[in-house]
Parts: structure tokens; C-alpha cells; sequence
């Protein structure tokens, strides 16, 4: 039996997947899914299973529950072609004990993001700290003696930039929660 010379073999054989286009890389965009699933053992590992098998590319994942009791809310912003992203939608609502799966476009999006940041500081600095914390609407939920907790709360960018404010302080921790996001009202 002859084997088939490697030099035929290239990287991105092994990283192609079901479900994914054939577009150029550019084409990729943020999506999120929200996916309604009941409230039993197993059935929110499944849904996650499937987006891993699928490698989807998740930037968050939120779970909670959700307006409708034994129904778990699951949240996940992943950035993919719109091919692969409907693929997967489709996927998702084969699964048994998912009641429904949208896919919400940003423009048509609320979403918010909640951020705990720590953050070092010296005598000298502590009023410029709640400066920016005033300049984010941040709350101080916890002070120490060399450090200060913030909570901010909002759109990634607004978490992200407050983060890069207080980076210059000396940032021992973040704790972010992941985008929890539902669809805009519409005027029926």
C-alpha cells in the first residue's frame, strides 16, 4: 500500500469543520444565539458539547435562568461566517431538550456586560481612581488598604475601556460576567 506523500497535506485541512463556509476570513461576524433549553440534567452540556464539536468560536457564555420557570437562558457571542453561525443554529435546535435558538443581530441587540475590577492604589491615588470610577458610573464595592474593587457595568467597549483606564493603577483581578443580551423591542 503507498502512502500519500505529506507535502500534500496542508494546515488548513486539519483546522476545516462541518458547517463552515468557504468564505474569506474577513466575512466573519459577531452573532449572537440565545438558546432556551429545559432545565434537566445533561441537556445544557449538550447544548455547549455541540458548539465545541462544532468548534464554534465563542467570546462569551452565559447561562441564567430565564423568564419562564425549569428553562435555562444560554447567551454565547461567537464570531463566524453567517454560513457556519446558521449551521449551527440549526444544529442547536435538534437538540431535544432545546425549546428555541435565535440568532440576534447587533444592530438589533441590547447587550450588557457587568465587570469586578481590583485595582492597586496609594494614598495619592485613590481620588483620581474615583474619578474614573465616577467617569464610568462604577460603583466601589469593596476598599482595602492597598486595593479597591469596582463593579461597571455595560457594553463590552465600555468595560474594556474603563479596564484600560485603570490599567496604569495596577490591576490585580478582573472577574467579567460575558455578554447577557436580548433583541430590541420592535414597534408592532
Amino acid at each position: 500500500m503507498l502512502a500519500a506523500p505529506m507535502s500534500n497535506f496542508s494546515a488548513s485541512d486539519s483546522t476545516a469543520r462541518a458547517g463552515q463556509s468557504e468564505k474569506a476570513r474577513e466575512t466573519v461576524q459577531a452573532h449572537t444565539l440565545i438558546a432556551l433549553v429545559q432545565d434537566r440534567t445533561g441537556a445544557v452540556d449538550r447544548v455547549v458539547g455541540l458548539m465545541r464539536r462544532r468548534r464554534a468560536n465563542m467570546q462569551t457564555l452565559v447561562l441564567g435562568r430565564s423568564e419562564v420557570d425549569d428553562v435555562v437562558r444560554v447567551t454565547v457571542s461567537v464570531d463566524d461566517s453567517e454560513v457556519a453561525v446558521e449551521h449551527l443554529v440549526e444544529q442547536l435546535r435538534k437538540i431535544l431538550d432545546v425549546r428555541n435558538v435565535i440568532n440576534i443581530p447587533e444592530q438589533e441587540a441590547i447587550s450588557r456586560e457587568l465587570a469586578l475590577i481590583k485595582v492597586a492604589y496609594t494614598p495619592a491615588q485613590k481620588a483620581e481612581i474615583f474619578e474614573i470610577a465616577q467617569l464610568f458610573s462604577a460603583h466601589v464595592v469593596d476598599v482595602a488598604a492597598e486595593t479597591m474593587t469596582l463593579e461597571v457595568s455595560g457594553s463590552t467597549a465600555r468595560v474594556e475601556k474603563c479596564v484600560a483606564q485603570l490599567h496604569p493603577y495596577g490591576i490585580r483581578e478582573v472577574a467579567r460576567s460575558g455578554r447577557v443580551t436580548m433583541a430590541r423591542a420592535t414597534n408592532d
